[in-house]
């Protein structure tokens, strides 16, 4: 079977005249469609798309407002995404001519396809019936039909996934529960927030207990991972701020279950007034939409609100009520068994000596922090490798001739004053708090106290 192909580049495509662009692409497509009903099997290949397919919203408020006005649009619908039902339902449209074995469940498939739309549902069972036929090519030569399975069910929610989240990069590092050392009633306590209003909703419907809606963490500086920071929302523009700022709650409506982090949140959610710079305006701006969108999650479900601070005292006092932060968690350095099994976590890969005891080393690092005893590891061995290139081996002198060398950036006054947030979260700070706080966050810039292994707690799979 002969193929045939076409090329088509921004610089063939556009052009002066009016119509000229639309009809070069819509001849490449026919000759596509002509080829294919000749039995020529075509390829269409298109060069530097984004510059014939900028990327755009289907954001209503984007509309001209003459145009919304009544007499003309008098009627607004907005199309979400399907409920879990709907989306059963889309799924026995599209897949009942699809052959099952009985192992197949449509229900669990449904319920774990948060944020799909009916185009995704369609691209879903698509993409497992390919799967299907390529596990089965030989079996389809003797046409006999073959079976989807659950693992073609798999592979395809791993090749398909919902169309609101293409628009955005994440990154999942494949971090466990395991991998995090010590902080274990402040993991049970994120779990018990993150889990379990989705694992045991029924439960919480029935005793009529409302999940919460945020979530704020505060520690010494780097205790936290990033998904939207509050340098992001500061613009020269004026209201592109609260436009990103609105349009990240849309988005985690729209793929509900989901969890919206802010890094920084003092930058967007800082005390009102005190301070005539020009940042203020933009900084009450961006709290005020943050004030507006969260309380909005009354009639949301699934969506938790995540903040991470190192200055606790910074934030609005309207922020830190019931129905929008309801949970304050502190983030302490490790104590001793936590550090020793962040020793453990990193030497869990390295050759060690039986002569090496992690847990005498970690009564030696009070008030190290988890980038600290990773660093503590990792220089270890460097220094075996300086003492012998051709070593197989990490021993204790060499672990010990780090830990002498180093010394922890937080100091006992620094961490008491952190911990004090928690007795009086209302309370103001006075200015010896607010000069060493200064001290901690510039002098720990070049050695963050917290690695991004030690609080991998918000990024754990949700």
């Amino acid at each position: 079977m002969e193929g045939r192909g076409s090329y088509c580049c921004p610089h063939d495509v556009h052009r002066a005249h009016v119509g000229e662009s639309e009809r070069i692409l819509r001849e490449a497509f026919a000759e596509a469609a002509s080829n294919a009903s000749a039995d020529r099997p075509s390829v269409i290949f298109i060069d530097e798309i984004d510059a014939l397919c900028p990327r755009r919203d289907s954001r209503v408020d984007t509309i001209d407002p003459a145009l919304r006005r009544p007499g003309r649009f008098d009627v607004e619908v907005e199309v979400t995404t399907p409920t879990e039902g709907e989306r059963l339902q889309i799924l026995m449209l599209y897949s009942k001519k699809l052959p099952f074995d009985g192992h197949v469940n449509l229900k669990a498939i449904a319920a774990s396809c948060n944020g799909y739309v009916g185009a995704d549902l369609e691209a879903l069972c698509r993409e497992a019936a390919l799967s299907a036929s390529r596990r089965s090519s030989d079996t389809i030569k003797d046409s006999v039909i073959c079976s989807l399975t659950m693992e073609d069910w798999k592979h395809a929610r791993s090749v398909v996934g919902p169309s609101i989240t293409r628009g955005v990069t994440v990154e999942i590092p494949k971090v466990s529960w395991e991998d995090i050392g010590g902080l274990h009633d402040l993991k049970k306590k994120l779990q018990q927030a993150v889990e379990w209003p989705v694992k045991h909703a029924a439960t919480f419907s029935r005793l009529g207990i409302l999940p919460a809606r945020g979530i704020l963490l505060h520690g010494p500086p780097g205790s936290s991972l990033f998904s939207l920071s509050g340098a992001e929302l500061y613009s020269m523009y004026v209201g592109e701020g609260e436009l990103l700022l609105r349009r990240t709650f849309q988005r985690a409506r729209l793929a509900a279950p989901s969890i919206i982090f802010f890094d920084e949140a003092d930058v967007v959610g800082s005390k009102r007034g005190g301070n005539s710079s020009s940042n203020i305006s933009v900084g009450e701006r961006l709290l005020s939409t943050l004030l507006t969108e969260m309380d909005g999650l009354e009639q949301a479900k699934g969506i938790l609100v995540l903040g991470a601070t190192n200055r606790p005292y910074a934030i609005d006092a309207a922020l830190m009520r019931p129905g929008r932060f309801d949970s304050v968690l502190y983030v302490p350095p490790p104590d001793l068994e936590a550090r020793y099994e962040i020793l453990l976590v990193h030497t869990r890969k390295m050759k060690v000596a039986d002569d090496v005891d992690l847990r005498r080393i970690a009564q030696h690092t009070e008030l190290f922090t988890g980038a600290e005893l990773e660093g503590l590891c990792m220089e270890a061995g460097m220094v075996a490798l300086r003492e012998d290139i051709s070593a197989t081996l990490v021993c204790d002198r060499h672990f010990q001739a780090v830990r002498e060398s180093l010394k922890p950036a937080l100091t006992r006054e620094e961490v008491d004053i952190y911990a004090s947030f928690m007795k009086n979260p209302s309370s103001k700070r006075n200015k010896y708090t607010y000069s060493l706080l200064g001290r901690v966050n510039v002098g720990v810039t070049k050695n963050p106290p917290w690695s991004r292994k030690y609080m991998n707690i918000a990024t754990a799979p949700t």
